[in-house]
């Protein structure tokens, strides 16, 4: 009966897992016999090594002859000579470059700033596909889902279909993609002073102008306009039914915060305010009035734009509001 054999190019699809196949096979049929601890070394590791020898034992391709002692059936041997050294993956990928030009040796002579937002795709990338170098992928990639701000908010369903990127790389990717939105999530608690919206703004859009949901978040401020913390209030349809004033200055007064900025954003990419969040924002101002904390601003963050209600005078207009209605009384 003819062997069927497991481990062909066109079952391993993944252009990373042909090359580690072909790495493996190349030097596994350079013996003709050998014992299981001489190919334990080999730098795939000894679980994943374990699994083939035990599958190639399984089709017959290996003979077991004693303890952990093998050799190849010739017609095996034959086999997987042709299809994974003869045959060599056609990687067409980053090094049919000249070296000076690869986006590696760039990065590492000259700095992040020398590459293109592709290039830096194409080193995490490493390979191409057929036809597509790893830089004509990143392109691919940054084109088709809108470059790095549609790169960081797709999902990994759709990142799957990408031919080229098996369940591995999108993990990686989304991974990669993770670790900087913390990072920068990192430093904007890192103490930075905010004195105008342009500075809120700045702070906050490129964690926020993604956000397929309200988000509204409170900045607390020290006596010298540093940045104590920012916490989440509420995600979802802001409403007056939504944001209890009460509620916010609870969580506020658990800081020592001498002033307060509300920031939310508005995934339409109009920051223009609506009549509730107009309501909302009095509302507030008037409950940080009763608790003497300053409120300096509410943001609202769109689409590389957004709406001071101070820059507009309305904290301002408020706070005489309030003063109107309740002069010095805080009860």
């Amino acid at each position: 009966m003819a062997t069927t054999f497991a481990f062909t190019r066109t079952k391993i699809k993944d252009i990373e897992r042909q090359l580690k196949y072909e790495k493996f096979f190349s030097n596994l049929l350079s013996f003709e016999r050998f014992k299981k601890e001489k190919i334990l070394h080999f730098e795939q590791g000894k679980s994943w090594i374990g699994r083939i020898i035990n599958s190639l034992v399984k089709e017959r391709s290996l003979n077991k002859d004693g303890k952990d002692e093998y050799h190849w059936n010739r017609e095996a041997k034959d086999f997987y000579h042709a299809e994974w050294v003869k045959k060599k993956t056609p990687l067409y990928q980053i090094k049919t470059i000249s070296k000076e030009e690869r986006p590696r040796e760039k990065l590492l002579k000259g700095g992040e700033n020398k590459l293109s937002d592709a290039e830096l795709l194409a080193i995490f990338l490493q390979t191409g596909i057929k036809g597509k170098s790893a830089i004509d992928m990143a392109k691919n990639l940054l084109r088709e889902f809108g470059g790095l701000r549609g790169l960081y908010s797709v999902s990994p369903e759709d990142l799957i279909k990408t031919p080229g990127l098996g369940i591995a790389k999108v993990a990686q990717l989304k991974a990669v993609i993770a670790l900087s939105k913390r990072y920068i999530e990192e430093e904007i608690k890192n103490r930075p002073l905010v004195k105008t919206s342009k500075e809120v703004f700045n702070l906050l859009y490129q964690t926020m102008r993604d956000l397929d949901q309200e988000v509204f978040k409170v900045i607390m401020l020290n006596g010298q306009n540093e940045v104590i913390d920012i916490i989440d209030i509420f995600k979802g349809s802001l409403s007056s039914s939504t944001i209890y004033p009460r509620e916010v200055m609870k969580q506020v007064l658990k800081y020592p915060a001498v002033g307060i900025v509300f920031v939310h954003n508005h995934p339409s990419g109009n920051p223009h305010p609506s009549k509730n969040d107009r309501e909302i924002t009095r509302d507030l101002v008037f409950a940080a009035n009763i608790m003497d904390i300053k409120v300096f601003d509410h943001i609202i963050i769109g689409n590389n734009r957004y709406y001071s209600f101070a820059d507009n005078d309305l904290i301002e207009q408020y706070n005489q509001d309030y003063q109107k209605i309740y002069g010095n009384n805080k009860s």
